[in-house]
């Protein structure tokens, strides 16, 4: 491939960060620069075109993240519980505007039939049958059978666990486990369907076959039977569900942990989650933007870039912190989570970012002025050491803000340019 010198360099470079080119940096040929002001790297090498690359990578998406920061990361709506212990809600429709508040009282959570065995004696003998033991399961229209192996020596805790291993490796549906108590130093064997609601389907019996395992540990006496969710929306009658997590209806789902004396409200809000990781990702390119320039020690642009970003969030920094972005001895940006949860909940989070858009001294908007000029005047922002030439003097920008070089290789020139 050959390339008339006329051609921009900074086009170049653009068109190789667009994909369309592969470079093999060693078959550059060193006429492409004049010799008389050659560097040391002799060359535009991979090295080069990679950091030139990122910092144009990392600043559009600066850029981008803090645009979207300045409106739409908080324009962002979903459904809000007033109390998220006792229920979450989450919308899966198209649209909240079309929701008005509900009110849902919940009476019952569903539950799944549980059995509590007998409190024996935690470390006395098993005095029930010893060797070979079946007993079996019923539920969902199976039956399982099951089958321990008791020694002489084996202590009540000791059959109890035999047992729930067995019932737990079978994956019939059942929970197993065996609860202790140290005060009376007893322990006992509990059973519990891994399906919630009252259908018969899901509730299940545990009976003898061989020796008495089942009877002698009290596995088959029922505790409790499968039981619905009760609850209702907007004061209306009363509601069942087999399950916890409910449809209210207008496309919002709930989901039930505990039951509720006074009703809990379901309302349009402002989506947090999706706020926060908007700053996430405004972090994330932050930090990568920052990291390219400030490890390029012996490039004086790279680190007046880094001294910038660093200055723009010094100016900040206290505002930073309480919105729980902070600094660490690098400075990259960190995030406190806990922090930042609580400055969205309360709104600092939405008024740091938007509250000075468009006016010079806000912090989105100047770093967002920066990250805007490094992506499209990547060169103002890199050493001409890089290029193995001293660039910056045939370069200007035209009135679109476009690059344009002044040819100092000879017009007409033509150089081989291998790739």
């Amino acid at each position: 491939m050959r390339i008339n010198s006329n051609y921009s360099v900074y086009n170049l470079l653009d068109t190789m960060y667009q994909g369309n080119m592969a470079l093999n940096s060693n078959k550059l040929n060193r006429n492409f620069f004049p010799a008389n002001k050659a560097k040391s790297t002799g060359s535009l090498g991979i090295d080069s075109l990679q950091y030139i690359n990122s910092i144009k990578t990392s600043s559009k998406d600066l850029k981008s993240s803090l645009k979207d920061l300045s409106g739409a990361a908080f324009s962002n709506r979903t459904v809000t519980s007033s109390d998220s212990d006792v229920m979450s809600v989450k919308f899966t429709g198209n649209s909240v505007s079309g929701i008005n508040k509900m009110s849902v009282k919940i009476d019952q959570l569903a539950a799944g039939q549980v059995n509590e065995g007998a409190r024996l004696g935690t470390s006395a003998k098993f005095d029930g049958s010893t060797g070979i033991n079946k007993f079996k399961i019923e539920t969902g229209g199976k039956t399982t059978e099951l089958s321990v192996n008791v020694s002489a020596s084996d202590t009540n805790k000791d059959v109890q666990q035999k047992m729930a291993d067995a019932i737990n490796k079978a994956g019939i549906g059942v929970k197993a486990t065996v609860e202790t108590d140290s005060a009376t130093n007893s322990s006992m064997l509990k059973l519990e369907s891994t399906k919630t609601g009252s259908d018969p389907k899901n509730s299940f019996k545990v009976t003898d076959v061989t020796g008495d395992l089942a009877s002698r540990t009290g596995a088959n006496d029922i505790a409790r039977q499968g039981q619905d969710a009760i609850y209702s929306v907007n004061g209306g009658t009363a509601r069942t569900s087999q399950s916890n997590t409910v449809s209210l209806g207008s496309g919002v789902s709930a989901t039930f942990m505990k039951t509720s004396e006074e009703a809990v409200t379901v309302a349009r809000g402002k989506d947090k989650d999706y706020a926060m990781n908007a700053v996430e990702k405004m972090v994330k390119s932050y930090n990568s933007l920052f990291t390219d320039a400030a490890q390029r020690t012996n490039d004086t642009k790279s680190q007046n870039l880094a001294a910038k970003m660093v200055n723009i969030s010094k100016t900040y920094s206290s505002s930073l912190s309480d919105i729980g972005i902070g600094f660490d001895n690098s400075g990259r940006m960190t995030i406190d989570k806990q922090k930042m949860a609580q400055a969205a909940e309360s709104g600092k989070l939405e008024m740091f970012f938007t509250a000075n858009t468009g006016k010079s001294y806000g912090f989105t908007n100047q770093l967002g002025r920066l990250a805007d000029n490094v992506s499209r005047n990547t060169s103002n922002y890199v050493s001409s050491s890089l290029f193995g030439s001293d660039l910056s003097e045939n370069f200007s920008y035209s009135s679109y803000g476009s690059l344009i070089q002044y040819n100092y290789l000879g017009a007409g020139s033509i150089f081989d340019y291998t790739f």
